[in-house]
């Protein structure tokens, strides 16, 4: 029976490796794959491992001793390992790779198309700061300017007065038809000189509120620096300074400027001096100017100013002027009369002053201005009498931003009984 049974397992084995070699070759030939798509990305394939190796789903080596029983039964059946059915296989766990497919060559996939370039977003617009925003166009001037003078008078044995009469420094604002103007004075009792806005309307309009100077006495309203005197003179002196008509004061004035300004016609109200009603304001004062250009260079006006209150108590007190202008070339002339009532009564007063400018040097840069000036100023009523001055001088300029200025006067000013004499040199210095 021993020699049957090996008969049969030899039989079997053979029979098994028959079958296992019709299922491998069967199990070997790829199975057709789906073209992959041309953008799709290649799939990894893994690479199952030899028949015969370990792990192998299908195939499996013979234990020791079968393949020794083999050898003795016959060489050929030793040789070939024992095959075990798909069946039998497909229950063992897949741990095996998967049998690499033979693959026709084709071309690499093509590169994605390139992103179109896209223009580089803007730039975030900054945020806009909160509050109010000015959208027209402003312009600021600041200016300042410097006056220092020395002065000796006869009437006080020559003494010498050293001072600085004028320390001041203005801002202008600028929009259009707008102008606002702060100016102030540290060299002084009263520090801030002007403060005021003014408004140019339609139809040649224009409005003024603030402090500023009243529209008075053609000699009170020009500039300190034009003017080629230390002082405003006699006259000015005597009303503006000791009886407070004009000068500078709280108001507000309206008026109209037609034919670019060569007709020029202004009145306003003005705070009264708070001396004349004991420290209170119980009236306003009124002010007005009337001026015409015929021709350019040459100026024509009226000036008139009223101070004082309905109160009986109170006397009022009132002036008016009339002025003629000549500023051609060289040439600067200025004539000017008044009139009115005063607390001591009336009176009448007059100025004039002329000027020639002469420019030297390569660059004409240094000009030399000489100046000469005559005032008269006469009151009746309680108080009487005759008040007159001469001035002659010069007025030594380097461009704009310099100016020496020398001056000498013989006056007979009220309350003096007989003319004295009087020497001032100022240096007045701005930007």
């Amino acid at each position: 029976m021993k020699p049957a049974r090996h008969s049969l397992v030899t039989l079997a084995v053979a029979l098994a490796v028959t079958l296992g070699r019709s299922r491998g070759a069967y199990a070997e030939e790829p199975a057709p794959q789906p073209a992959p798509d041309a953008g799709a990305p290649e799939t990894t394939r893994q690479e199952a491992p030899p028949l015969g190796a370990a792990g192998a789903p299908a195939v499996e080596q013979a234990s020791g001793g079968q393949a020794g029983e083999q050898a003795s039964q016959g060489g050929e059946a030793a040789a070939d390992p024992v095959v075990v059915p798909a069946s039998t296989a497909a229950a063992r766990p897949a741990h095996a790779r998967p049998v690499p497919l033979a693959r026709s060559p084709r071309s690499p996939a093509p590169a994605p198309p390139a992103a179109a370039e896209t223009p580089a977003a803007p730039a975030a617009a900054a945020e806009p700061a909160r509050g109010t925003r000015i959208t027209v166009p402003l312009d600021v001037e600041v200016h300042g300017r410097l006056y220092m003078g020395v002065a000796a008078d006869e009437r006080d044995d020559w003494t010498r007065r050293l001072d600085m009469t004028s320390a001041r420094i203005s801002v202008e604002a600028r929009l259009p038809g707008v102008l606002t103007v702060l100016e102030a004075d540290v060299a002084s009792k009263t520090p801030i000189k002007d403060a005021f806005a003014r408004l140019d309307g339609p139809f040649a309009t224009r409005l003024q509120a603030g402090r500023f100077k009243a529209p008075f006495s053609a000699r009170q309203l020009e500039s300190s620096w034009k003017l080629p005197l230390v002082d405003r003179g006699l006259v000015n002196g005597y009303l503006v300074k000791d009886n407070e008509l004009g000068g500078r004061r709280l108001g507000a004035t309206a008026g109209v400027r037609p034919w670019s300004g060569r007709l020029e016609l202004v009145g306003g109200v003005f705070v009264g001096e708070r001396s004349a009603f004991g420290g209170q304001n119980k009236a306003q004062d009124l002010a007005a100017r009337a001026s015409a250009h015929p021709w350019k260079p040459f100026e024509l006006g009226v000036t008139a100013y009223r101070a004082g209150s309905s109160d009986a108590l109170v006397p009022v007190r009132q002036a008016a002027s009339a002025y003629a202008q000549l500023s051609r070339g060289p040439l600067d002339a200025t004539v000017e009369g008044f009139g009115g009532k005063l607390d001591a009564g009336t009176f009448t007063a007059g100025t004039a002053l002329v000027g020639w400018t002469f420019k030297l040097g390569e660059a004409r840069r240094l000009r030399v201005t000489p100046v000469a000036g005559a005032e008269v100023l006469e009151l009746r009523g309680t108080t009487r009498g005759v008040g007159y001055s001469a001035i002659g001088g010069a007025v030594l300029a380097w461009t704009e931003g310099l100016k020496v200025k020398l001056q000498g006067e013989r006056a007979r000013r009220p309350g003096d009984e007989v003319p004295g004499n009087a020497l001032a040199m100022q240096i007045a210095t701005r930007f």
